[in-house]
């Protein structure tokens, strides 16, 4: 279908290759919003347009409400610091210490790091499909390639702020995954030439549950030739990163600069991708609200609404 599409665009028949999904959620507001000038300008154009794009297309929704997740965190850094900071990493990274030190409840049995919990505990197999793959391809492309064009900017970012855990995996995995691999370039585009595809299945399956272990509990363990390796998130800090950098942050650069297949669009999609898209977004639009209510643009018990998504995801 996607052939005919680009031959000959028809709107209509585009949708009809998209599943149908009912995507109904609690929306986001302030009780401080009495009148649209209330409402933050930027913030607000881009908030509309991440909605335009639902129930059909949450991971386009995304892209949107990630501009309004940078315009929050630029913001936040202009109205509560001097420092002339303005590169997005360090701005994010700013944003995530302030809510890792959040303990602030927004419901009777509730607080902004539980909700967040709750969220990362219904986090799908396929996000820690997509981690893996970049860690893993990554490396192969540094060893075979070594080209530093070709290397996720992702990878680049966990191995800078994890390096302990990058390493570990590495030494578990990343021999054994070199060695099934043959990379080469052409036209601008590496393939892998991956000689066991059930090995290598097996290692992205692997390395994807010891992802959701580390991300769930904070803490795994990796075995591999007699040696044991441990992975730990030593505290909320490194916690808070790990999900606003290696999960959201990653998936929003790969998107915007064009390393990954649209996923809606991909030659692999399935209903995995539109829960994991959804997922995303869910995530994402929990954390926006994080972001807002630091900014005192919501008050904790605007937060509340995240607690009724929670079955959406």
């Amino acid at each position: 279908m996607s052939y005919e599409l680009i031959k000959n665009y028809d709107k209509s028949k585009h949708l009809e290759t998209l599943e149908k999904n009912d995507f109904k959620f609690e929306y986001l507001f302030s009780s401080n919003w009495n009148s649209i000038d209330d409402i933050p300008y930027v913030l607000r154009t881009h908030l509309l347009d991440s909605y335009y794009c639902l129930p059909e297309r949450p991971d386009m929704a995304f892209t949107f409400l990630w501009k309004c997740i940078n315009n929050t965190y630029s913001n936040y850094q202009r109205k509560f610091s001097t420092e002339v900071k303005t590169k997005d990493a360090i701005l994010l990274q700013n944003m995530s210490d302030v809510i890792a030190n959040l303990s602030v409840k927004i419901a009777t049995t509730e607080t902004i790091g539980s909700l967040i919990e709750k969220y990362i505990d219904k986090i799908p197999n396929k996000i820690l499909r997509f981690i893996s793959n970049y860690i893993l391809k990554s490396y192969v492309i540094k060893e075979q390639i070594k080209d530093e064009r070709y290397i996720y900017s992702s990878y680049n970012t966990f191995k800078s702020k994890f390096q302990n855990i990058h390493d570990s995996i590495i030494s578990a995995y990343g021999q054994d995954y070199l060695g099934i691999c043959n990379a080469s370039i052409l036209n601008g585009e590496v393939n892998l030439n991956i000689t066991d595809k059930n090995k290598s299945l097996e290692i992205i399956h692997s390395l994807s549950e010891k992802l959701k272990e580390l991300i769930k509990t904070r803490q795994t363990f990796l075995s591999h030739n007699n040696q044991t390796y441990t992975l730990k998130l030593n505290s909320n800090k490194e916690y808070i990163q790990f999900i606003l950098f290696n999960i959201l942050y990653a998936i929003r650069n790969n998107t915007v600069h064009g390393k990954i297949a649209s996923r809606l669009n991909s030659e692999y999609v399935n209903s995995d991708s539109y829960n994991s898209s959804k997922y995303i977004y869910l995530l994402g639009y929990m954390f926006l609200s994080v972001m807002l209510y630091v900014s005192d643009e919501l008050d904790s018990s605007d937060l509340i609404f995240n607690l009724t998504n929670l079955p959406k995801l």
